[in-house]
């Protein structure tokens, strides 16, 4: 509206500049004509750059807090978000890496808030961290997008405008643990090395008191439990979500156990699987004989682990779906920054709405939906 005023406000002085240096004894030909098709023509276009003007003042901008831009979940979490960006629109994300720091994840949030950031989506470093981060966003009004990372309980209780969106780390624990028992209950004569009907295996967790590995790893043993196994975990340790650390743990235990005093390795992620696998490849094993096997599980469904699946080295995987997860957290940053009701709808990806909660389902990758798997992995990585 202001350039179409202005448009005519000149016109008008330039009319009367025109007559009133005319000279009297001369007639003047009134310019209108000769302006009315310019007139026409800004009049026109205003309104077209008016709505450009318009759009992109409508756009959200969010900023986005990542624990690690070098870590592979990570990584390709961050990726695939971007696609979706620009795919779904009305969205402007600011991608910040914390660098798997506590200090610097504060300081990257300080400073989108200090810049005027609409909304604000953390992946924090750790759960502890969570609340210093809520507070800092409830004190400027920002709403906070937690994802990847839940908040402790405590946290979500204490701030309104928060909420969460994730998966529900038990439920991979459970489909994990599943996929082990599959393998045990088909193949119990190669399965069951040693014959005593006791299922030996390890667990290579994650960094330990995270939630994540907790809920996982209790879920293993009470999947295993409910499912009628009988189990002996021989070892549990953290290798910190790390491949190297997973493959000198996984190397350690074969030395004290034997490869085949192992009958399972549940991993609370992919690249501790991967370690894992390749530690037992390193010892002859997992490279396609099936009386030479250790059934491994992972947790996220990498490229690497779905591609170690059809090469036959690593049993299963869960799928943690990154692509849902991403739609569904750049819907729940415009919903909120428009005051909506988080819903199911609202979301608009398969989920479960409880309150202040998001859950999208993971899923377990097997020999039905490998392919299917990988290729759609392989898709939104590219």
């Amino acid at each position: 509206m202001k350039k179409r005023l202005v448009s005519t406000m000149l016109a008008t002085v330039m009319a009367f500049s025109l007559v009133a240096c005319g000279s009297s004894n001369e007639p003047q030909e009134t310019p209108a004509a000769e302006e009315a098709p310019a007139q026409e023509e800004a009049a026109a276009e205003a309104p077209a750059e008016e709505s450009e003007a318009e759009e992109a003042a409508g756009d959200v901008n969010a900023t986005v807090i990542w624990r690690a831009f070098d870590d592979q979940f990570q990584s390709g979490f961050r990726i695939i978000m971007q696609n979706e960006e620009e795919k779904i629109g009305g969205i402007s994300l600011d991608m910040q890496d914390a660098a798997n720091d506590v200090s610097t994840a504060i300081s990257k949030l300080e400073a989108s808030l200090t810049k005027g950031t609409d909304v604000v989506a953390i992946c924090a470093p750790d759960r502890e961290s969570t609340e210093t981060m809520a507070q800092k966003c409830d004190e400027e009004g920002v709403p906070a997008v937690f994802f990847n990372m839940e908040p402790m309980e405590t946290t979500m209780e204490n701030y309104e405008n928060i909420c969460y969106v994730g998966a529900e780390a038990k439920e991979s624990g459970e489909m994990c643990a599943q996929a082990l028992i599959n393998y045990w209950n088909a193949n119990t004569e190669l399965a069951d090395k040693n014959g005593d009907g006791v299922l030996q295996l390890v667990i290579l967790q994650g960094e330990i008191g995270q939630q994540d590995v907790v809920l996982r790893t209790q879920a293993y043993e009470e999947t295993l439990t409910a499912q009628g196994i009988e189990y002996e975990i021989l070892a549990m340790d953290t290798a910190n979500w790390d491949q190297a650390q997973a493959l000198d743990k996984m190397n350690a235990w074969i030395t004290a156990y034997g490869i085949d005093g192992i009958e399972g390795v549940l991993c609370n992620n992919d690249s501790m699987a991967m370690g894992a696998v390749q530690a037992c490849i390193n010892n002859g094993y997992n490279n396609g004989d099936a009386e030479k096997f250790v059934p491994i599980v992972g947790i996220d469904a990498n490229i690497d682990a779905l591609e170690a699946m059809k090469a036959g080295s690593l049993l299963g995987t869960v799928l943690n779906d990154r692509l849902n997860q991403s739609d569904a957290i750049i819907n729940v940053i415009k919903a909120v920054k428009e005051g909506k009701e988080i819903t199911e709808e609202v979301v608009g990806v398969e989920c479960t709405v409880e309150g202040k909660y998001v859950w999208v389902p993971y899923v377990i990758v097997d020999s039905s939906n490998l392919d299917e798997t990988l290729e759609l992995m392989n898709s939104i990585s590219e």
